[in-house]
């Protein structure tokens, strides 16, 4: 075989590249072809043009094993290089049968095997350093063929590209991303949308999927990218080219964690409790203390590996997004993967995915109903730690459990989940440390044990258009109507001005039951800072109240309030205890500290996003694109408080577009 040919071309800032032409079996992966298809082969997911990976090696191995599902062998037809830094620049990868000899090089000794067949595909580094396919061509002149044998030839420059040990290639992922619009020319025809099967699998762990549901999801996924501006999806393949794991976000999501990202509950009870969609949920709180949905996946299984590859992808979808507070069920490969992620995070257990485990874990004890009282007395009746100690260790010895394994690994991981040992950290009303509270999913009545994909996608826009109105329907109502007051304490006057109405009346709550407390009394003092006690007369069962007791740590100086019962951490506005202590004290308007912006009707007005000290990142079209939605979208959430607001903010939305089209047409 003679030498690669090198000839020199302009990249368009002048600067010189090499282009390297493989000829003849240059980077061949030999397949051992028979015709025909197999009976039941599952068939790859088809190149499109748009599509874009993270590394030339990605692209490469993707194509090779889309080659290797229908049967053919590829050669890398011609690859662009930079002459000064020898960087890969683009490259053509084609069927082997591509082209046809040259006379003089024709081996009379072997059969001819080049048909002129135009199969290949073209691709290029862009801007944001992801390799994107540019061209696409699908069709054969020739027979293919499925048995496929992988090896590779010389090269003419007697080197090898070297194939992967076969324990590395099972491992290895293929990233397959897709960009913002299906191709250059924002065209939505993509001959991939027409596949008929797409295998999901990893090794031995398999999605149960019905038939057609591979196709639905990848045509669910082509859809709202091309229906929802800058909707993000990315699809984890392995080494055999079966996509094993799946994450999408829409536009509202991505906005919306730039609000509200501050405390996340990531849900895989679907996965872990093996419903027939692996689903997981990255979920939030709004302004109004619902949940607002901040991203989906889907995983084949639960794995370390997994979890990375699904955390990754989304702190990088979210513009490095790092939650305050990570909530999760108690899960091993979970809590591994968070540590490497979310290292600064808070990663805590949900308590009421704890406490609804009970029955399964505890309910062929002897004296169940006994343990289960005493459990519910140790995790929310104690206000310290030294309190609940004893009453856990009051239930272990009284009950004879200290051999039961849950209870015994529960006790562990105490500082994940117990109430006591969490007064610190901030949970914005996720965190349900009182009793009957539970985080609910947020696509709950929509998903149960047996619902099909398909059905779940055909809900997916219902759920979020529903939830969606709900958000606005507040917003709306919070603006335009003033909540009843029920009390003359300025309190609540302050913060019925300020608050949305759905957080203004739990904060009402507490200002009620000020009037349950009494006995405010100092109890030690420090400097400026006071300890006093608040005695509450507090419900319990058949209706009966017992009085007890709260510390509340008190500084005029400094403006600070803290109530043992820390219930401004846990839900994000002062207890009645604090409101006590500042009252006793004559203090008439909630200091600024205890004013969350995040529960203000106007919160999502007045917000400015954090775009990480130093303005906006010159080549980081993610950035720009949540940045801008943002931006709109506050314009949209004004827009539609009244006909004149609409009015306004569509004549704004048009005069922005033309001066963005005049710019256009200035650089043309």
């Amino acid at each position: 075989m003679e030498e690669s040919s090198l000839c020199c071309e302009q990249l368009p800032d002048g600067e010189c590249i090499e282009v390297q032409k493989d000829e003849e079996d240059d980077g061949l992966i030999e397949l051992d072809c028979q015709n025909g298809f197999p009976e039941g082969r599952k068939e790859f997911v088809a190149p499109a043009v748009g599509m874009e990976f993270e590394s030339y090696d990605d692209a490469y191995n993707y194509y090779i094993c889309y080659a290797k599902e229908v049967g053919f062998r590829v050669r890398v037809k011609n690859s662009w290089f930079k002459r000064n830094s020898r960087e890969k620049y683009g490259a053509v990868l084609c069927c082997s049968s591509q082209g046809f000899k040259r006379i003089k090089d024709v081996n009379h000794l072997r059969k001819e095997t080049r048909t002129g067949c135009p199969a290949m595909i073209r691709m290029r580094l862009v801007e944001s350093q992801r390799w994107r396919v540019l061209e696409v061509m699908l069709e054969h002149n020739h027979m293919l063929g499925a048995k496929i044998l992988r090896s590779v030839k010389k090269m003419g420059n007697g080197t090898k590209r070297k194939p992967l040990p076969s324990s590395d290639a099972e491992g290895q992922t293929i990233k397959l991303y897709r960009a913002l619009v299906i191709d250059a020319g924002g065209n939505g025809n993509s001959n991939s949308c027409a596949r008929e099967d797409i295998t999901f699998s990893e090794f031995s762990n398999k999605w149960n999927l019905r038939k057609g549901d591979t196709q639905a999801i990848y045509n669910f996924l082509c859809r709202m990218q091309l229906t929802n501006p800058n909707f993000f999806y990315l699809m984890d393949f392995n080494d055999d080219g079966h996509l094993r794991n799946a994450f999408w976000v829409d536009a509202r999501s991505r906005a919306a964690c730039g609000y509200f990202g501050d405390v996340i509950y990531f849900d895989n009870t679907n996965l872990s409790n093996k419903f027939e969609i692996p689903l997981v949920t990255f979920v939030g709180i709004n302004h109004h203390g619902q949940s607002v949905l901040l991203g989906c996946g889907l995983l084949a299984s639960e794995t370390t590996e997994s979890y990375l590859w699904l955390l990754r992808t989304w702190v990088k979808c979210m513009s490095g997004c790092s939650p305050q507070t990570i909530i999760t069920d108690r899960c091993k490969a979970l809590q591994s993967a968070i540590v490497e992620i979310f290292p600064r995070s808070h990663h805590c257990f949900g308590l009421s995915l704890i406490m609804k485990k009970v029955p399964e874990k505890l309910g062929g004890l002897h004296n169940y109903d006994a343990i289960r009282k005493a459990l519910i007395k140790a995790v929310y009746d104690t206000l310290k730690v030294i309190e609940f100690e004893a009453a856990w260790g009051f239930m272990i010895q009284c009950f004879g459990v200290s051999d039961h394994e849950w209870l015994r690994s529960l006790y562990e991981d105490r500082v994940r989940w117990a109430p006591v040992y969490l007064k610190g950290t901030f949970f914005a009303g996720m965190s349900a440390a009182r009793p009957g509270e539970s985080i609910s999913p947020f696509f709950d009545r929509y998903v149960h044990k047996q619902t099909p994909l398909k059905e779940f996608l055909d809900k997916y826009e219902l759920a979020l258009h529903r939830k969606h109105k709900e958000e606005s329907f507040s917003d709306i109502e919070s603006r335009s109507s003033s909540p009843l007051l029920k009390t003359r304490c300025s309190f609540e006057l302050q913060l019925s001005r300020m608050y949305t109405r759905e957080m203004f009346m739990k904060f009402q709550l507490e200002v009620e039951e000020v009037y349950s407390c009494f006995g405010t009394t100092q109890l030690h003092v420090d400097g400026p800072i006071i300890i006093f006690l608040v005695k509450e007369r507090v419900l319990i069962e058949g209706n009966r109240r017992e009085i007890r007791d709260f510390e509340v740590l008190y500084s005029r100086t400094a403006g600070e309030v803290r109530c043992i019962c820390s219930c401004f951490n846990f839900y994000g506005y002062l207890c009645r205890h604090a409101l006590c202590v500042l009252n006793f004290n004559g203090v008439e308007e909630i200091p600024h500290k205890y004013i969350l912006s995040r529960w203000k009707k106007d919160f999502k007005r007045l917000y400015v996003p954090d775009h990480s000290s130093g303005g906006v990142n010159d080549t980081d079209r993610i950035q720009w694109s949540n940045q801008l939605f943002r931006s709109a979208l506050q314009v949209v959430e004004e827009g539609i408080l009244s006909l004149d607001h609409y009015n306004v903010a569509l004549q704004s939305l048009e005069e922005s577009l033309s001066k963005v089209h005049d710019v256009e047409q200035r650089q043309e």
